[in-house]
């Protein structure tokens, strides 16, 4: 998620084990070890564009590595703690904060390798957004209240807030995805796989896509409860094949690459090609959940097996997008765009 959420996690995570008089320094080393695992933005290359995307939610964010990178924030903290507090309660609270923040990516639906390195699989509940307001701000304010004036109780409701709206998430994820095999089943579509995420910042509003082996299908779901479910057809598109590509070469592997990091939702989107470029996007991100221009993908020359593909992120957010997306939020029709 957000780096300030991750902060006010791992905080949250590292305040149980602190007595009252420790609570502001726990929170300190909570939230930088709740926040150190995506210190693996730094591992990127000019000349490959993908490794930064690659090794981003990787092996820093795996449950083996808790205790390496835990202690390697102790160890940096430990020269502004060492006249207050032992080394072992100083690593206790960035062990605590350093091990929410894996758990907390898992629950979203880009992906994290939880299980590194024992299986590359990409970890997605797909419970909440990657950003959400509604579910950081409580926790932020109980978080202050709590440190600032020293009140158990106020964690204690944060502790509370954080459970009961990660169990809202699951909740609907499950209620999304029962109306996507409904819809499917309606339409005849063979359902090879099929995933429900939440739209950004919010978990009314679903992005619902099934894969039948050759072609994917959107919806967009509005998923409020206690009323009737809206459902918004964002058409079908052909599945990227990248096995025409011979997958020694460079485009190849970069392909592969590409297409793990998207837990295979690949699709070429030739509105963004240019005269020698093909691009693939991702299709699990777009601002309106019903559309298919995607947020990010690859551009690369067909024809060039041995050049390397481009991530790229090609466009700004339109008004048209926006609007929509907030219409369907609302549970009003959008106009076409």
């Amino acid at each position: 998620m957000d780096p300030v959420t991750q902060g006010v996690f791992g905080s949250l995570w590292a305040l149980p084990a602190a007595r009252r008089e420790q609570m502001r320094s726990a929170a300190v080393a909570g939230w930088l070890g709740g926040m150190a695992p995506d210190l693996d933005v730094l591992i990127r290359s000019s000349e490959d564009t993908l490794l930064a995307i690659e090794y981003h939610r990787h092996f820093t964010h795996s449950l083996t590595f808790i205790p390496i990178g835990s202690l390697a924030v102790a160890l940096a903290l430990w020269p502004f703690f060492r006249k207050r507090f032992s080394f072992g309660l100083l690593y206790l609270w960035c062990f605590l904060g350093y091990a929410s923040h894996g758990l907390l990516d898992a629950c979203t639906s880009y992906g994290t390798y939880l299980f590194w390195p024992f299986s590359d699989t990409r970890v997605a509940f797909n419970w909440i957004s990657v950003v959400d307001p509604l579910y950081t701000v409580p926790l932020l304010i109980l978080l202050g209240v709590g440190v600032w004036r020293k009140r158990h109780w106020a964690i204690a409701v944060a502790w509370g807030w954080m459970l009961v709206y990660m169990g809202l998430g699951a909740i609907q994820n499950q209620r999304a995805e029962q109306v996507l095999e409904e819809w499917a089943d309606d339409q005849d579509i063979a359902v090879e796989r099929a995933v429900a995420k939440p739209a950004f910042a919010n978990l009314v509003l679903w992005r619902a896509m099934v894969d039948d082996g050759e072609q994917f299908h959107l919806i967009a779901i509005r998923n409020l409860p206690g009323s009737r479910n809206r459902v918004w057809s964002g058409g079908s598109v052909p599945r990227f094949d990248r096995q025409d590509f011979d997958p020694d070469s460079r485009l190849g592997h970069d392909l592969e690459r590409f297409d793990h990091f998207s837990s295979e939702w690949l699709f070429r989107f030739p509105a963004y090609d240019s005269e020698d470029e093909w691009f693939v996007g991702d299709f699990r991100y777009a601002i309106d959940p019903a559309s298919q221009r995607p947020l990010w993908g690859i551009t690369f020359d067909p024809n060039d097996p041995d050049a390397p593909a481009r991530y790229t992120t090609p466009r700004r957010v339109l008004e048209e997008e926006r609007e929509a997306f907030f219409d369907r939020l609302l549970g009003r029709e959008p106009s076409e765009y």
